[in-house]
């Protein structure tokens, strides 16, 4: 059977005045259909770089992706993406967001329908009621919460995501990790997922893929997560094995971290207080690939963005057409 992601000997450097500087080597995952797997590791050691190159915003020196049986060679409708900050555009609504995505698989659907749509897809992330307020009008939470919707609308192959909940308070992240593994059941998706969260990553994960320190960073080890679906935080909690894959997870960070002096990750980060959403050039970069939104949605521009150059998104140099 055909993974639905696999990662064959990436490999990623970058060239430099003293030659080149290898932050991936030889990282090999294949991801089963359904399955979720997190990436731990050491800020620094490649976990992102990894994701990057799934998600098209990177370029692989060696080796590379393929999902669903086709290899990546840029951005694509296939994946649904979810960072950090939930790149919202502003100035429109919550629906409006997500119907960039609704629009892209469904152009064909008359515009109440594609409504519907995106109010369902609003629904199933527990913002009912909340499709006409502006990001500014939302809390961090509920901001992120419209971000998973507009991922999930595009009906993706895979879900990619890059510490979605860390900054957001312990409760609100909470409540987002279960409304996660609910609709990632019901949709049986596959999703890779990067995270610091040692807790996290045992709660969510089918497997824990732990990568050594860089540079030449690589995968260590993979733990299988043994609980059963569904699962409830304080029922695994309570059992002896959420113990022991714990202690397993910080041994190999501590050793890790020991062994070139970096400090140990901490499992809990702070919470960030909300301030008012400005998107970034990075982040419209980012909406306008995986929606569409610079070729169908030009009538939402606010302004003539600027050219993107050198940015950390894989170095792309883009001009943005209003």
């Amino acid at each position: 059977m055909i993974p639905a992601l696999e990662v064959s000997q990436l490999g990623k450097s970058y060239d430099t005045a003293q030659g080149p500087a290898v932050i991936v080597k030889d990282f090999n995952l294949r991801v089963s259909d359904g399955e979720f797997v997190c990436i731990i590791g050491h800020s620094g050691c490649g976990k992102s770089t990894v994701l990057s190159i799934a998600m098209g915003l990177n370029e692989a020196t060696r080796g590379g992706i393929i999902i669903a049986g086709r290899e990546v060679i840029g951005p694509g409708l296939d994946r649904g993406v979810v960072f950090q900050s939930s790149a919202l555009l502003p100035w429109l609504s919550a629906r409006e967001n997500v119907l960039l995505a609704v629009e892209q698989v469904n152009q064909r659907l008359s515009s109440r329908v594609r409504q519907a749509l995106a109010d369902k897809f609003l629904d199933a992330v527990g913002l009912d009621g909340a499709a006409d307020s502006y990001p500014d009008e939302l809390s961090a939470g509920m901001r992120q919460r419209v971000g998973i919707a507009r991922a999930l609308a595009l009906e993706p192959k895979v879900l990619l995501l890059d510490e979605p909940f860390s900054l957001l308070d312990v409760i609100t992240r909470m409540e987002l990790q279960d409304q996660l593994m609910s609709l990632c059941a019901q949709e049986n998706k596959t999703v890779l997922m990067v995270t610091h969260d040692v807790d996290e990553a045992i709660l969510l994960a089918d497997r824990i893929v732990m990568m050594t320190n860089g540079p030449a960073a690589t995968v260590g080890e993979i733990v299988a997560v043994p609980f059963e679906r569904p699962r409830d935080r304080l029922g695994i909690g309570e059992d002896p094995r959420y113990h022991q894959i714990r202690s397993q997870l910080l041994g190999f960070l501590e050793e890790r971290a020991h062994g070139d002096g970096t400090a140990v990750i901490q499992v809990e980060r702070q919470s960030v207080k909300a301030e008012k959403q400005k998107v970034t050039s990075e982040e419209l970069f980012v909406i306008e690939k995986y929606t569409g939104f610079n070729r169908f949605r030009g009538r939402f521009r606010k302004r003539q963005a600027p050219m993107i150059e050198d940015s950390s998104l894989g170095r792309a140099e883009v001009k943005m057409l209003s």
